[in-house]
Formats: C-alpha cells, sequence, structure tokens
C-alpha cells in the first residue's frame, strides 16, 4: 500500500470530517468538515470544486455511475447536485418544509430518494426532472436505507419502523423493530432451496446489538441474530459470496 497524497486542510481541523469517492470511476472524492463546504478533489489532490452550503453537510452520495454527487445540508430544503463532466453544481428544491436527513441513489437508475426528519420522503427523477413526494412515510426521522437492484427502497426509523417502498413510494412491505435501526443493507440470504437471485432480504442493524432479517417472501417470519454481551455494540457487518453474512 502506498500513500499517494495527504489532504492538510485546516478547515477539517477539529471537526467530524465526512467523504465519499466517486462509484465505478474512482477519480474523485469529495470531503467536508464544519465550514459549510463540500471540497472536490481528483485522485491526485488537486482540488477540483468547492461547493458551499448554507450550513454543515448532512449527507452526501454519489450516484450508480460517478457522473453526479448529491449533497443536503442541514437546515436546507435544496438538493445541491455536482456533475463531475461537467464541473458544474445544480441546486433543486425538494419542496420539504422540515429538514432533510438523510439522501440515497438508486443502483440501477437515476432515482434520488431524500428522507427528512419528521419522516417524509422525496423521490426525484435526475433523468426526467420528477418529483414524488411522499408524506407520513415514517412519524419519526428517516435515519438509515438502501435502494435493492430490483428498485425497491427500503427506510428505517427512529419509529422503530421499516418500510419497503416502490420507486413510486408506494409501501409494499413494513415491520416493527424492537429499538432504533442502522446500517440497512438488500441482499440474497443463503438458502437451501435458491428459487432466485434476487435481493429479497433487508438486513439492519438493531439497538448496535441485533442483527434483524427481513425476508419479503417471508415477511411474517424475520430473523432476529443476538450476539452476546461481552462481544458489545455491532460496528459493522458485510455480507459476501453466495449470500453470508461476516
Amino acid at each position: 500500500m502506498k500513500r499517494v497524497f495527504t489532504l492538510l486542510e485546516k478547515t477539517l481541523l477539529g471537526s467530524p470530517v465526512q467523504f465519499t469517492w466517486q462509484k465505478t470511476l474512482g477519480n474523485f472524492f469529495a470531503v467536508t468538515g464544519a465550514d459549510h463546504t463540500v471540497k472536490i478533489f481528483d485522485r491526485h489532490g488537486q482540488k477540483k470544486n468547492e461547493i458551499n452550503l448554507p450550513s454543515n453537510c448532512v449527507a452526501m452520495d454519489w450516484d450508480k455511475d460517478g457522473d453526479t454527487l448529491a449533497i443536503i445540508a442541514d437546515k436546507s430544503s435544496t438538493v445541491y447536485l455536482w456533475d463531475a463532466n461537467t464541473n458544474k453544481t445544480s441546486q433543486v428544491d425538494s419542496g420539504m418544509r422540515d429538514p432533510m436527513s438523510i439522501l440515497l441513489w438508486s443502483k440501477v437508475g437515476a432515482l434520488l430518494a431524500v428522507g427528512t426528519t419528521k419522516g417524509n420522503l422525496l423521490i426525484y427523477n435526475r433523468q426526467t426532472s420528477r418529483k414524488i413526494p411522499v408524506l407520513g412515510k415514517h412519524t419519526k426521522r428517516i435515519t438509515c436505507g438502501c435502494w435493492s437492484t430490483e428498485n425497491l427502497l427500503a427506510l428505517g426509523s427512529e419509529d422503530k419502523m421499516i418500510t419497503i417502498s416502490n420507486q413510486e413510494g408506494d409501501t409494499i412491505r413494513q415491520t416493527s423493530v424492537r429499538s432504533d435501526p442502522s446500517d440497512m443493507q438488500f441482499s440474497v440470504m443463503k438458502t437451501d432451496e435458491r428459487l432466485s437471485t434476487r435481493e429479497s432480504t433487508v438486513s439492519v442493524v438493531v439497538g448496535k446489538k441485533t442483527l434483524f432479517l427481513f425476508n419479503l417472501n417471508d415477511p411474517d417470519n424475520p430473523i432476529d441474530l443476538e450476539f452476546q454481551q461481552r462481544y458489545g455494540n455491532i460496528v459493522t457487518y458485510r455480507w459476501y459470496g453466495d449470500g453470508y453474512i461476516m
């Protein structure tokens, strides 16, 4: 492993740092601290752009091809979109009255999901500029989520509910959990009789102690993987191989 470059940005000192590499190509990465800006660098450490925000960055995410970086800021209703091909930034008014808390690009299309602190949802189509607002998807802050390869959207909230929606925002499945959900992922679960290769299982950490598995094809029988207290909190997990979890 060879160090390529080091960032010595004074504005990043003493503040929580977020960064994200461009998907697919990996030519750019975006980084932000507490100075209300998102800085975009190339892989050689040269700054390509700087996006000024009205407040601290809440979340950033690249679309599946790495063409567009989406950014949301605290107490702002605007979604900022940076185009990696033109090096230009555009703004989309979410129309949401409550602060945004999460954003997620689809794995397979141009759809961007934005969740809010009061449980509302916006699905934005980058190609057509169509917006689908979904009020009351949850009753409290949306804290985690993920898209499947079939364009299903899973969301978790402080209301201790998990919802599965289609790309129109319609809820097709939902279930409750015992504590706050986090680190949500879609996957194909390992079974003896594999019927399909679709991502039909949602996994989520519950209360930092339990891994909850929700099979969309068997919604009445979710699985709770509880770990002994001496193991401490779950920090992270990964699906790998033929439907196994590490």
